[in-house]
This record gives C-alpha cells, sequence and structure tokens, in this order.
C-alpha cells in the first residue's frame, strides 16, 4: 500500500472483486470520479503503473526520474479523472499526460531540448522491458528477434540511442502496442507523421542489431 494525494492504494490482491477486473477502463474512471470508488482506481494502477514508467523511463532514461513521474502521473489522475470527457481511449489520455510530466521534469532538471537527449544509459538490466512479450505483431519489428538478454540489452541501448522523436513513436506504437491513430494522439501529430517515424526507427534499429548480430541478416 502507498499514499497518493490522501488516498491508499492497493495493489490489487485475492481481494479485489472479480467485476473491477473485467471492467473497461472508461468504467473504472467513472466510478472514481462518480463515488471515489478506491478500488476501482487500484485497478486503474494496476493496469496502468507499469506502462506508465515504462514511457517515462524511456524518455527520462532514469530510473528515479520514472519513479517520480509515476507518482505525478496518478496524483494528477486522482485530481483530474474528472477533466476526461472520452474524445480518445483513457490510455490514450494517461499516456499523454505522462508524456507531458516527464518531459516537464527533465526541462525542469535542466537535462532536455528538444533537439537532444543523451543517449546513455544509467539504469540496470532490471529496468530493462521484456521485449519477447512487450512488441506488437509485427514482421519488421526488431524486438521480434532479440530473444536473449544480450540482445536485449542491446536493443534497449540501440533504441535509446534513437532521436527522440522516433524513440517516443516506436515506443508507443512497437513496446506499448498503440495504434497509429492513438500513438498520433499521444505526440499530437499526423498518422502519417507517426507512420514515418516508426519506419525511421525500425529501419535504424534493424540495422543496429543486425549489424552486430550478423546471424539475423535477412
Amino acid at each position: 500500500m502507498f499514499e497518493l494525494g490522501g488516498l491508499s492504494i492497493d495493489r490489487p490482491d485475492t481481494k479485489y472483486n472479480v467485476t473491477y477486473i473485467d471492467m473497461s477502463d472508461e468504467k473504472l474512471a467513472g466510478l472514481y470520479v462518480k463515488n471515489k470508488d478506491e478500488l476501482a482506481f487500484n485497478e486503474l494502477v494496476s493496469r496502468f503503473g507499469d506502462k506508465i514508467y515504462r514511457l517515462s523511463l524511456r524518455i527520462t532514461k532514469s530510473p528515479q526520474s520514472a519513479e517520480e513521474v509515476l507518482q505525478l502521473v496518478f496524483i494528477k489522475l486522482i485530481e483530474k479523472l474528472g477533466d476526461f470527457r472520452g474524445s480518445s481511449k483513457l490510455a490514450t489520455w494517461i499516456y499523454t499526460i505522462t508524456k507531458n510530466e516527464s518531459f516537464n521534469l527533465l526541462r525542469k532538471m535542466n537535462n532536455y531540448s528538444r533537439t537532444h537527449l543523451s543517449s546513455d544509459n544509467n539504469y540496470s538490466n532490471e529496468d530493462l522491458p521484456n521485449y519477447e512479450f512487450a512488441g506488437i505483431d509485427t514482421d519488421n519489428n526488431p524486438e521480434n528477434i532479440a530473444i536473449n538478454s544480450e540482445q536485449t540489452e542491446f536493443l534497449d541501448k540501440a533504441i535509446n540511442s534513437l532521436e527522440p522523436v522516433y524513440r517516443l513513436a516506436y515506443q508507443l506504437r512497437d513496446i506499448e502496442g498503440l495504434t497509429n491513430k492513438e500513438a498520433a494522439q499521444v505526440l499530437g501529430i499526423s498518422i502519417s507523421a507517426v507512420k514515418s517515424r516508426i519506419l525511421r526507427a525500425r529501419n535504424e534499429l534493424k540495422e543496429k542489431l543486425t549489424r552486430s548480430y550478423p546471424e539475423y541478416r535477412s
């Protein structure tokens, strides 16, 4: 259990009512807004905690910053869920908040500019995504061929070496599994621009991976 904005947040356990697990994200949000239903909010924490952390980690490249953003996002959800109007999926709205909070934090830390983010990694293997399961089913996704821990670590560094605009698009589309339309909504760009960024990111990553692991060259 931990505290957020005066609300006690429990990680899900056997006490959870199965009806909450079966509810849509939007239904859970509605229950919390209408009734301050803590179990509904706990379920949202369960569903989105890891996703928020992964996206923020990809942007900030710092586990400590990602944890801070995680807390900030959940506090903002407590305060602002009533502002959600359903014009997009709740997940898209939460990813947008996560993106904004991550960049805001970096600006405050004076570590971010619009044209450059350091490609150095400063987190441990425990923070690395599980690419075997996180990627969506597309034949051109580099993470589909990164099957062992060494290759996974290499790929993660390669993703972090991408320019920020390509890195973020790739994380949303190919790691988090958003559709092109959803990724476009989060990024505030056109669907065609998302497709272009994804193609560029995939090609760069595939080139880096096959250069170091020639056995995967097609």
